[in-house]
């Protein structure tokens, strides 16, 4: 099975109140959700998490209530289901899920957020830094996430602490990241097979 990309933008619901839902999960994630202040980030957790457990149900024929998502030591979500990989992310009103066989990544950012080129030229590698400088501004920011994002979906991907050596363009040759774009944010997946649904699922 080819990792598939999942995304829903609630927009619509992103500051109402998430008591609705909360009857989907345990006390002890409950008490964790409504740690956070605002409402926005109440249902970017709320959502990602039903989104996935709902993928997962359709993957495996289990029962939606059935599904557990458990978190590990470094607070990366995970199911016990046999050959059943998925991660998450969100940003603004994005929420994404990728889902596969194999070990998989996911990031999404928006891209009216301000950049400091200071971070890529610390952090990405000498190549990526040279490709930046090429674009024009507009372009440049754009690139800039698309890199931000293969590398953060990388890390998730193989369980790095960090970007050091993490080549997006070896990823992409390999097939082993891709970039999707969406209205005003950028997506970076990444996946241990290199196998990439060549679409994204917009969901309502």
């Amino acid at each position: 099975m080819k990792t598939e990309i999942y995304l829903l933008n609630i927009a619509e619901r992103l500051e109402n109140p998430v008591d609705e839902f909360l009857k989907f999960f345990s006390d002890e994630r409950v008490e964790k959700i409504l740690r956070y202040k605002f409402n926005s980030d109440r249902n970017r957790t709320v959502f990602a998490e039903l989104l996935a457990r709902k993928l997962i149900s359709e993957k495996t024929g289990k029962n939606f209530i059935d599904v557990k998502i458990f978190r590990d030591d470094e607070g990366r979500p995970y199911c016990e289901e046999p050959g059943i990989y998925f991660s998450l992310s969100h940003s603004a009103s994005w929420v994404a899920c990728s889902i596969g066989d194999s070990r998989n990544g996911i990031d999404v950012e928006i891209l009216d957020r301000k950049i400091d080129f200071r971070i890529a030229k610390r952090f990405f590698l000498p190549s990526e830094f040279a490709i930046l400088e090429s674009f024009d501004e507009t372009e440049r920011a754009k690139k800039f996430f698309e890199f931000w994002t293969l590398k953060e979906a990388c890390l998730k991907c193989f369980n790095l602490r960090e970007w050091s050596g993490v080549d997006c363009e070896k990823l992409i040759r390999d097939g082993q990241g891709k970039n999707f774009n969406l209205p005003g944010a950028i997506v970076g997946v990444c996946c241990e097979n290199g196998g990439i649904h060549e679409k994204v699922f917009m969901l309502n």
